[in-house]
Formats: C-alpha cells, sequence, structure tokens
C-alpha cells in the first residue's frame, strides 16, 4: 500500500513541479489578462505549498529506507549541485535575456538575476537538517509513535487540524510582513524570506503524515474538511468584495492580509486532497511517468528557455493567447527533450541537472 501511495505521490510531486511552466510563460507576456491572473493566484494559493508538503511526506518516506546521515548526505549532493549550476549558470543566462528585453543590452543586471527560480532548492536543502532531527528525535524518543497516540485518543478535528497548518503559516508570513515594512529600502529583500518561512509548516505538516499513520488515515478519509476549508477561504474573498473599493487594497500586493490569508489555508486543504487522490492511483502511463521522471530537469530548464523564446517571438508580435500557448508547448517540449537526449546520456549533465551521482544509480529526485 505505502509503495502504491509513494508512486502517486510522486505523481503528484512532478505534476506540481511541472505546471511552473504555465506560470512562468504569463510572467513575460506584457499584457494584463484575467486568465493570467488566474494563472498566478492558483500557483500562489494552491501548487507551492501543496508541493512542499508532498516533499515533506516523500522525504520521511525516503530517509526510511537509509540510514539518516546516508539521507542527509544524499539529498544535499542532489539538491547541491542542481543549486549551483543554476545559481551560477543559468541565473546569469536569464539575467542576460531580462537585460536584453528590458534595456537592450546584453551585460546581467543585478535587478534582473534569476536566482530566484531556484528559491525553492534553497528551501530544500535548508528543511533537509530538519528531517534529519525529526527522524532522529523519533527514533530515540518514539516523536511519530507519541503523535499517533494522540490522535487515536483525542480524534482531533480534520478541519480544525487544516485550519491549525493555515494559521501558523498565516502567523509567521504576517511577522516576515511586519519587518519587511519595517525595513525601508531593504523591504523586498525581507519580504523574500516568506518564501523559506511560509513553507516550513507545510513541509513540517507533510513530515508529521508520514510519521503518523494515525493521522494520515483520520485527514485522508474524507473529502469533507478540506472542501469546508476552501470553501470558507472562497467566501471570505467573496465578502470582501462588498467592502468600499472592492477590497483592492487588501488584495493589492502579496503582502496585503487577504493575499496572506488565502495562500497561507488553502495550501494544507489542497494538500489533504491531493493525498486522497494519491491513493486512489493504482498504475501511471509509461508516457506520464517518463514526463515525470524528467520533471525536474524540466524544471531548471524551462524558465530560461521561455526567456529565450520571448526574445524571438517578441518582435513578431502575436496575440498574447497565442503567444503564450506557443511558450508553453515549446519551453515544455524543448525542456523534455534537453533531458531525453542530453541529462539520460550524459553523466554530468545529469549531475548538474537533476544531481545524480555519476558514481550510484539514478535516483528519483523526490527523494
Amino acid at each position: 500500500m505505502q509503495g502504491e501511495r509513494i508512486a502517486g505521490l510522486d505523481n503528484w510531486r512532478a505534476l506540481l513541479m511541472l505546471a511552473g511552466i504555465f506560470l512562468h510563460a504569463t510572467m513575460v507576456q506584457e499584457v494584463h489578462l484575467t486568465l493570467f491572473d488566474l494563472i498566478a493566484r492558483i500557483s500562489s494559493n494552491f501548487r507551492m505549498g501543496a508541493f512542499f508538503a508532498v516533499a515533506g511526506l516523500l522525504s520521511l518516506y525516503a530517509i526510511r529506507k537509509h540510514s539518516a546521515d546516508t539521507w542527509l548526505t544524499r539529498r544535499v549532493f542532489q539538491i547541491g549541485f542542481p543549486t549551483i549550476f543554476g545559481l551560477f549558470v543559468l541565473a546569469p543566462i536569464m539575467s542576460i535575456c531580462l537585460s536584453w528585453h528590458w534595456y537592450g543590452s546584453a551585460v546581467p543586471s543585478l535587478p534582473a538575476l534569476g536566482w530566484w527560480h531556484f528559491w525553492f532548492l534553497l528551501d530544500l536543502l535548508l528543511y533537509a537538517p530538519i528531517t534529519w532531527w525529526l527522524y532522529r528525535t523519533d527514533r530515540r524518543g518514539g516523536l511519530f509513535a507519541s503523535i499517533d497516540a494522540w490522535v487515536e485518543a483525542k480524534r482531533p478535528s480534520v478541519t480544525l487540524t487544516i485550519l491549525g497548518v493555515g494559521v501558523v503559516t498565516t502567523i509567521l508570513v504576517q511577522l516576515i510582513v511586519a519587518l519587511a515594512m519595517l525595513a525601508g529600502p531593504y523591504q523586498n529583500a525581507v519580504w523574500t524570506l516568506h518564501q523559506i518561512v511560509s513553507f516550513a509548516p507545510l513541509y513540517l505538516f507533510g513530515l508529521v503524515l508520514a510519521g503518523s499513520p494515525a493521522l494520515f488515515r483520520r485527514v485522508t478519509a474524507r473529502t469533507g474538511p478540506a472542501l469546508t476549508v476552501l470553501a470558507l477561504v472562497f467566501t471570505l474573498c467573496l465578502a470582501s468584495r462588498l467592502l468600499p473599493g472592492g477590497s483592492d487594497g487588501l488584495f493589492a500586493t502579496p503582502m496585503s492580509p487577504l493575499n496572506v490569508i488565502t495562500a497561507s489555508l488553502c495550501p494544507p486543504a489542497v494538500t489533504v486532497l491531493i493525498l486522497r487522490s494519491a491513493l486512489t492511483i493504482r498504475e501511471t502511463p509509461p508516457l506520464f511517468r517518463r514526463i515525470a521522471d524528467a520533471s525536474f530537469t524540466i524544471y531548471m530548464l524551462h524558465f530560461p528557455i521561455i526567456l529565450l523564446l520571448d526574445m524571438l517571438l517578441d518582435p513578431l508580435r502575436l496575440d498574447p493567447y497565442a503567444a503564450y500557448a506557443l511558450t508553453v508547448g515549446l519551453a515544455g517540449w524543448l525542456s523534455y527533450l534537453a533531458h531525453r537526449l542530453i541529462v539520460r546520456r550524459s553523466a554530468i549533465a545529469a549531475l548538474l541537472l537533476n544531481g545524480v551521482n555519476p558514481g550510484k544509480p539514478r535516483t528519483v529526485a523526490a527523494e
């Protein structure tokens, strides 16, 4: 049963990574369209939070297959090499593309440096020691067994559990907002810390679900609690539109109150629905399995490719929707092609883009 669960979760992990193509292709369009705004909102409110919860779950499953020290070494190796390659090779390429587009210059500029495309790798590296520590703590003191016993005895409300994760996230992000407001000219730099802080509760939620079978069974037994939380968030957003000015101030920026609340409360609920879905997956079609195996490469390469395509397509002045569809299709296909023709055939490329140790068998990126 756990093997089927891991396969389903790994498929979701890949899908959530690949969905980044649809978001990033909107960022090079120089028009504001409802569809593009909707894609951005879905990504911020659902996609990455759910990704980190799934990553936490898969991380604890993986560490149990190895010793804690072995897993941590593999994890740092596996994520570290793509992070270094991304920051020092791909990010400058992205900067050159953006600088050419914005300023007509091929000289990389610091504001355009594409390091932010690889922020999730930095998060995974920072969360790895937390996984190692919790696993060691559990081995010494039965941490997860205690959580299991508490769940069996108290049978906590699933709705309140989901809301609790969201509320903790909301509080942490609001603290970052407060610090950013006090930072003056460094506001944007301080605000970037939310990309580490806001996903930590989701990652820990995934770890605890993997460690506590009783909690996992309880939160995935029904879809009602998760759908209730999502309905509450939707009702809150709908009610806010009745405020003077249509609540524009509440949604104006990523740091605005309702943006923080929705981006904090939705991911744990979506995670529960994803886990329910993963339990029903029995077999993965070969084509999707190949695409899922290439997901790490696709994520690493698709944004630089999107920026290069934008430079080529911009002079054509295509319809925004046509340019978007063409960009998504070509970026996805070229990234996948790079994986099949280069990464799978070159040990160096596999190391730099997938973190695969040349001296050991290929591993799954989710581990």
